[in-house]
């Protein structure tokens, strides 16, 4: 048994008055109180008004894409080819950890290559490695000629990398299904591009039957979807077809939103690649990546008024948006700047939000509530005041919580000793 004691309390939704006592039995949050001013007994812990909140959730996240530029992704080249498995699989061990190192204790795979996503988890329930709760992702699915298909059509590869290509409703149902049996958790197909990028637009990528026949074989073995889908019409379509997530989106209008709303659908806007592309002046001779750009930012506000489960995660890969310890905390800031949006708005997205996708009811991660996982963070400062707090982990993030166990522990002196942590049977 472990107290948290006399902190200021974010539970996944909103910043309570006063000071506050976690109690955390086992993996799980045990009670949650107002501090009672008592002297703290050998496994309590004060935190002398220092802010507890739930750990933070990437919901797109590609844990070996650290090593793909923007300009090799252009020029066709296979993802996931870029290195041997065994390096791949590193590269995404670091990821994990920096994860970590900024506060964020899971992660909602986005796709990856050679099924890294359900080896990783592995490896953290096995205490091989450190790492966050983990619901693993397929490979992206594809269809043949599509546009994520390698341009260099004589460069096509025997063994894939992070993309996988069928055709037709027999062959997508096994290929999920084989996915699935690999450790898929989630499935990810491509609906269409997914930014408004140059030469990445306007092409629908699969037939309606196909989109419905991957919602048809997840669904029959209790996995989750998610789409990569830029135009509205094929947003629409993924709704009505019960996809989970919709990534990207970058003509989402008030009429997909309203959809959203009505089916449950979770939405990752990934904004931070957009503003990565703006900065760094990307081509964009149509100016589709502008309207994109400006049309999330109206969009965004209506959305959260509206009750759509907005999430954080991106594309972070290299260059502008690297997989290093503070560089995930970027879209706090970024989302909480737009007009509309508040700090406690947008740290509920990476929290309440995320771990509704994350892990399956019954279990609860997300929440600073009885019952509810111990994957718990602790910050000195307000992070409503400041949302660039987990930019500088290594100033700010004091105690990082998985499954109710301590994996980082920067509280001086330390009293208590980091130890090896197993995640419990849960879905994610």
């Amino acid at each position: 048994m472990l107290t948290l004691r006399n902190c200021r309390l974010f539970d996944g939704t909103s910043m309570l008055t006063g000071l506050h006592d976690v109690r955390i039995e086992g993996n799980l949050i045990a009670s949650v109180a107002r501090h009672d001013g008592l002297a703290t007994a050998e496994n309590d812990v004060d935190l002398h008004g220092m802010t507890l909140l739930p750990g933070l959730v990437s919901c797109h996240f590609h844990p070996d894409n650290a090593k793909f530029t923007y300009a090799e992704f252009l020029a066709g080249d296979r993802l996931g080819k870029e290195r041997p498995p065994g390096v791949m699989m590193a590269l995404a061990i670091r990821a994990a950890r920096a994860l970590i190192d900024t506060g964020f204790t899971g992660y909602v795979g986005a796709a990856c290559a050679h099924n890294i996503d359900a080896q990783l988890k592995m490896a953290i329930e096995e205490e091989i490695v450190p790492g966050p709760r983990i619901r693993p992702c397929s490979h992206h699915i594809g269809t043949t000629g599509d546009n994520n298909d390698s341009r260099k059509w004589w460069q096509q590869m025997v063994e894939p990398g992070t993309d996988l290509f069928a055709d037709g409703r027999d062959a997508l149902l096994r290929l999920v299904r084989t996915e699935i049996r690999n450790g898929a958790e989630i499935i990810k197909l491509y609906a269409s591009s997914g930014h408004a990028i140059p030469g990445h637009r306007g092409t629908r990528n699969m037939a309606r039957d196909e989109i419905a026949a991957i919602v048809e074989a997840a669904k029959g073995r209790g996995v989750k979807t998610r789409a990569h889908v830029c135009e509205k019409d094929l947003i629409l379509e993924c709704i009505e077809l019960g996809i989970d997530v919709i990534d990207h989106g970058d003509e989402t209008d008030e009429e997909c939103i309203a959809a959203m709303v009505e089916a449950g659908t979770f939405w990752v806007p990934s904004l931070a690649f957009l503003q990565m592309l703006i900065d760094n002046k990307a081509p964009d001779p149509d100016g589709a990546t502008a309207r994109a750009h400006a049309n999330l930012y109206e969009m965004l506000p209506k959305a959260h008024r509206a009750g759509v489960r907005i999430l954080l995660g991106d594309d972070y890969s290299g260059g502008s948006l690297p997989h290093e310890a503070g560089s995930y905390a970027r879209e706090l800031p970024l989302y909480g700047a737009i007009e509309g949006l508040s700090p406690a708005d947008v740290l509920a997205w990476g929290t309440r939000n995320a771990g509704a996708l994350l892990v399956d009811a019954p279990a609860r991660t997300g929440l600073v509530a009885p019952g509810a996982l111990a994957d718990l963070i602790v910050v000195d400062g307000d992070p409503l005041a400041d949302l660039t707090l987990l930019q500088r982990p290594h100033e700010t993030l004091k105690l990082v919580l998985v499954d109710g166990r301590l994996v980082t522990n920067r509280l001086p002196p330390e009293p208590l000793p980091v130890r090896p942590r197993a995640l419990v049977s849960v879905s994610g």
